[in-house]
């Protein structure tokens, strides 16, 4: 049982790459394939089981479209995520520039409508890093929060610590599992389709040799990006 404000660990390989203070690309390039195959196996499998039920109903003489109709489905369901998980892997990438860290994170809040998020903290830093991505990134992470408790209960706090620039998104909420496993690119909520978000947030921070991880703090969520500071 975690105590009052203790983070909540998390024992997947996931984890331990979050928790490391640089990444390299490639190994959350295969961090993510990992999921995405480990993911395509449950749609994948299912198809594989209702086309076996639709052979035996066919053998007994009875009507098999139910079998290959669900059996269409979960196919249909692995070909999205193959495809989303495709497009995440192969988004073209813009060139690094120096970009200054605290407009950065302004603009982004500024650019998703959240008007009410409470922006804090300045570091008068710089990264070196493909806007675009991180925008994307940055995106990702404001709107989880935002859907999740609106934009007038999200808190954004710019930090700098020892060469490192930190963004900290913080919502109030429980999660009701491990934090990584909202890292796998099959996660999203019911009705919603694939969520790459947090996904496609941690290959973008890690290809400016960053990370991304999520936190529950007692009551409270916290989606962190963070990122070595460019030096003069």
């Amino acid at each position: 049982m975690k105590s009052e404000g203790q983070t909540v660990p998390s024992s997947t390989k996931g984890a331990r790459l979050a928790e490391r203070e640089m990444l390299k690309p490639e190994e959350v390039r295969q961090d993510f394939l990992h999921r995405l195959f480990h993911d395509l196996a449950t749609p994948l499998s299912a198809v594989a089981l209702h086309l076996e039920g639709a052979d035996r109903r066919v053998r007994r003489g009875a009507d098999p479209s139910e079998a290959l109709a669900t059996a269409r489905s979960e196919l249909s369901r692995a070909f999205d995520l193959f495809e989303k998980g495709r497009e995440c892997l192969l988004a073209p990438s813009g060139s690094p520039e120096i970009l200054s860290f605290d407009e950065l994170v302004a603009s982004s809040v500024a650019s998703n409508g959240a008007s009410g998020v409470a922006v804090t903290g300045e570091t008068g830093g710089r990264v070196r890093a493909d806007r675009n991505a991180l925008e994307q990134a940055l995106s990702a992470l404001l709107t989880n929060a935002i859907e999740a408790a609106g934009a007038d209960s999200v808190s954004v706090r710019r930090t700098r610590e020892e060469g490192r620039l930190r963004v900290s998104i913080e919502n109030p909420g429980i999660l009701d599992q491990d934090p990584e496993k909202l890292f796998s690119p099959r996660w999203a909520r019911a009705g919603r389709p694939w969520g790459m978000g947090l996904a496609r947030a941690r290959l973008s921070a890690a290809a400016a040799g960053g990370i991304v991880r999520l936190e529950q703090r007692s009551d409270r969520i916290t989606a962190i990006l963070e990122l070595p500071e460019e030096m003069p």
